[in-house]
C-alpha cells in the first residue's frame, strides 16, 4: 500500500465528483494525470526499494480495471470518463498479488452498493422535482398498450401468489409474500424510472453543444450513411463533426440525447467508505 497513492485518488474523485455534477464530463486530463501518477510513484517506490512490485502491482491493477472499466462501458452502464477513472484507481491502488483479496474489487462492490442507492437517490429527487410532468406522464403510460399487458401480468402473479400463499407450507409462506411482493414493487419502481428518465433526462440540445461521450436517442442519416444512432455508446468527437459539418443535408439543428446521472459522486462515497470499513470483502475469505 502507497498511502500517497491513495491521497492523490482521494482528491481526484472530488474533483472528478465536482465536474461530473457541474458538466457532466470527467475531464480526460485528471484521469490521465491520475494515472500517470499511479505508475509514477509506483516506479519511485520500486527504485527506493529496490523491488518491481511496487510498479507490477500498479500495472496489474491498472489491467485489471482497465477489463472491467471496458466491459461497464461497453455494456453500457457507465461513461467512458467513469470508465477512465475505474483504470486510473487501479494504477493508484494497484493489486498486490501476495496480499489477498484485491483491494480494487472490494472499491468496486462498494461503488455498486453506493451506486444503487444513489441512483435510487437521484431519481426520486427529479421526480419530485418535475412530479407535474411526471404525473402527467404516468396517466400516458398507464393507459398504453404496452404497459397495460404488462400490469395484467403483474396482477394475473400477484393473485396466482396470494392464493398459492393459502396452500403451500408453513415454510413457503413468508417467501411467497417476499416474491410476490418484490415482483409487484421492480415492475412500479422500473415503471417510475423509466417516466423520470423520459421527463428529466432526455432532450433536444443544439449539435453545437454535443459534447464526446453524448448518447443520443435517434438516427441520423445523410443518404444511405448512418452517422450516429441510438445504439452508440456514446458520440466521438469524429461523429459530431460529422453532424455539424453535414447540418444541411440532414437538416437538423438540435438532436436528442439522454443526460445521465453524475455518477462519480459514487465513486468518491465508495472510496471513503474503502477507507473507513478498509479491505472488508477480504476479510470474508
Amino acid at each position: 500500500m502507497i498511502v500517497i497513492n491513495y491521497v492523490f485518488a482521494f482528491f481526484g474523485l472530488l474533483i472528478a465528483s465536482y465536474t461530473d455534477i457541474k458538466t457532466r464530463e470527467v475531464p480526460d486530463w485528471l484521469n490521465f494525470s491520475l494515472m500517470g501518477l499511479g505508475f509514477g510513484v509506483s516506479a519511485i517506490y520500486s527504485l527506493m526499494f529496490n523491488s518491481f512490485n511496487y510498479l507490477l502491482s500498479s500495472i496489474i491493477g491498472f489491467a485489471v480495471a482497465f477489463v472491467l472499466g471496458y466491459l461497464m462501458y461497453y455494456t453500457g452502464q457507465w461513461g467512458g470518463g467513469d470508465s477512465k477513472m475505474l483504470m486510473a484507481l487501479g494504477a493508484l491502488i494497484g493489486i498486490d498479488i501476495h496480499a489477498g483479496f484485491p483491494v480494487i474489487i472490494t472499491l468496486l462492490i462498494n461503488i455498486m452498493i453506493v451506486g444503487a442507492f444513489y441512483g435510487l437517490f437521484w431519481s426520486m429527487a427529479l421526480a419530485i422535482i418535475n412530479r407535474k410532468k411526471v404525473k402527467v406522464r404516468l396517466k400516458e403510460k398507464m393507459v398504453s398498450k404496452n404497459i397495460l399487458i404488462m400490469r395484467r401480468i403483474i396482477i394475473a402473479i400477484c393473485i396466482i401468489g396470494i392464493i398459492s400463499f393459502f396452500f403451500v407450507p408453513l415454510l413457503f409462506k413468508i417467501p411467497v409474500l417476499i416474491l410476490v411482493g418484490s415482483i409487484f414493487f421492480i415492475f412500479y419502481l422500473w415503471l417510475m424510472i423509466k417516466i423520470v428518465e423520459e421527463v428529466a433526462m432526455e432532450k433536444y440540445v443544439p449539435l453545437t453543444d454535443l459534447t464526446e461521450g453524448d448518447w443520443v436517442l435517434e438516427e441520423v442519416f445523410v443518404g444511405k450513411e448512418k452517422i450516429c444512432s441510438k445504439k452508440d455508446l456514446g458520440l466521438s468527437n469524429e461523429q459530431i463533426a460529422k453532424l455539424i459539418k453535414l447540418k444541411s443535408k440532414h437538416k437538423k439543428s438540435k438532436i436528442k440525447i439522454k443526460v445521465g446521472i453524475p455518477f462519480l459522486p459514487s465513486f468518491l462515497i465508495g472510496f471513503i467508505a474503502l477507507l473507513i470499513a478498509g479491505n472488508w470483502i477480504g476479510l470474508l475469505f
